[in-house]
């Protein structure tokens, strides 16, 4: 290990706290080791920690930092009580300024913001065969995890041992076939997400079908197609994103609504749709499958897509709900981040293992965290919009990062994008008061919690 990498471990971590999780449908005790720091770090501080913790054989490292910790008393409130209580240096909680801040209610924020970014790519998977072994694994873990918190009466009308024995059964069964293994964890996710709570109040609203900017009629002209692909099962067709606000696209978003929706992915497994050389990125639901994943995202699909054939039911939630799940879904994509830099910096590129792609995707974190906060603020940024923002607060540049992880270097492109990800959030928390200091109810003062490790005779890390 150099002597820079050496300093800047000596001026950063300040303690190493190994965890042993019991066995889940992986079989074996799965052992991981929380590096906490003292300060904010730097990309490339960041990629020294990860070196040093191979170095020192530190299994699975977690960084945490001082902004992790403390914006999980809201965005993972369990995994911070239990930092706290283990002796994780802590310093002022946090609570949300416009939102319920019961214990349950954020517990539940965070379950559906996990189930939800985990269920969202799964007609990608059948559609497009997006995904990897390590992909299913890591819907497998989200299951797995939701069938505990069931099991423990925490998602009420759940069987949590039979989401557990499904688990099982769909790792270890080698009978399935792709694509019935795909739906399966499928018809998983939507048992899980159809006993959640979602935001307390929503309006419905109606999207219809209404007249196409002649501008854009050409543009759409892949409709005929899609209907005669389907059939009669198709009942609406919702494009968003930027092919129906920009004139420079990359592919299609599309959101189908389906009366049947494992019917229609039947019919559209491998075939990745596409219309004048752009990819068709679909969405397939039913009805209530549609309003069901609304009620948990971070934007009101009424606001800004286009409907071009059929109409659907939506939810519209208040603006408070979306900000905070959008900051909720940052604070889970950059745990995300954080545990893959490790393993990106060990990666050879190989292009048969999916892991370029994933990595590339995570990389666009804090552009599509940031866009999707601006847009709950009825501020909608284009793509270079977004990306001279999240420039100017932390000299992050996404599309320098993105070819660097084309490059062959994913780990410092995660790196550093897992760094902006951080300061994107408290950037967006500035602009718009989503939480702020949990006060204490007797002084009117910021809530700082005791630093446990200074009771429990635990040493900091030298």
């Amino acid at each position: 290990m150099s002597a820079g990498v050496a300093d800047v471990v000596a001026g950063a971590v300040r303690e190493v706290v190994s965890v042993v999780r019991p066995p889940t449908w992986r079989g074996t005790p799965f052992h991981l080791n929380y590096v906490y720091t003292d300060r904010e770090v730097s990309g490339a501080e960041l990629l020294d920690i990860h070196k040093w913790a191979a170095a020192e054989r530190i299994e699975n490292p977690r960084i945490i930092s001082p902004f992790v910790l403390d914006w999980s008393s809201v965005f993972h409130p369990r995994f911070y009580r239990t930092a706290v209580r283990l002796g994780a240096p802590s310093g002022t909680a946090l609570a949300p300024l416009h939102f319920g801040t019961g214990q349950a209610e954020l517990e539940r924020l965070w379950l559906e913001s996990v189930m939800f970014l985990a269920s969202v790519t799964l007609s990608a998977a059948v559609v497009q065969k997006r995904y990897s072994a390590g992909t299913l694994a890591s819907k497998y873990d989200r299951l797995w995890q939701a069938g505990k918190y069931a099991a423990m009466g925490l998602i009420p009308g759940v069987d949590g041992q039979d989401i557990m024995d499904q688990v099982q059964t769909l790792a270890h069964g080698i009978s399935l076939g792709e694509l019935d293994r795909l739906l399966a964890i499928r018809r998983c996710f939507e048992e899980v997400i159809s006993h959640f709570d979602g935001p307390g109040e929503v309006t419905e609203v109606h999207l219809t079908q209404g007249e196409v900017p002649a501008g854009l009629r050409p543009r759409f002209a892949f409709l005929p197609e899609l209907k005669e692909r389907i059939g009669p099962e198709l009942e609406c067709v919702v494009v968003y994103g930027s092919s129906i606000n920009s004139d420079n696209f990359a592919d299609y978003d599309l959101v189908l609504v389906v009366r049947d929706a494992e019917s229609v992915l039947r019919k559209l497994h491998g075939t990745s749709p596409s219309f004048a050389g752009k990819e068709l990125n679909v969405g397939v639901y039913s009805a209530q499958e549609l309003w069901r994943m609304q009620c948990l995202s971070g934007d009101n699909l009424a606001d800004y897509g286009l409907c071009i054939y059929g109409e659907a039911r939506v939810p519209a939630k208040a603006t408070a709900d979306l900000m905070m799940r959008n900051l909720s879904f940052g604070m889970v994509r950059q745990r995300q981040q954080l545990g893959m830099v490790g393993a990106a910096l060990a990666h050879r590129p190989d292009a048969a293992d999916g892991l370029n792609n994933l990595f590339e995707y995570f990389v666009k974190i804090p552009a599509n965290i940031a866009k999707g906060t601006f847009g709950a603020a009825n501020q909608r940024l284009s793509k270079n919009q977004v990306h001279d923002w999240l420039e100017s607060i932390c000299g992050f540049r996404t599309t320098e990062a993105q070819q660097l992880a084309r490059d062959g270097d994913p780990g410092r492109a995660l790196a550093q994008s897992a760094v902006a990800t951080g300061a994107a959030l408290r950037a967006l928390n500035q602009l718009f008061g989503i939480v702020g200091p949990q006060l204490c109810t007797e002084t009117g003062e910021p809530h700082a919690h005791i630093d446990a490790s200074q009771e429990s005779g635990r040493q900091p890390h030298p």
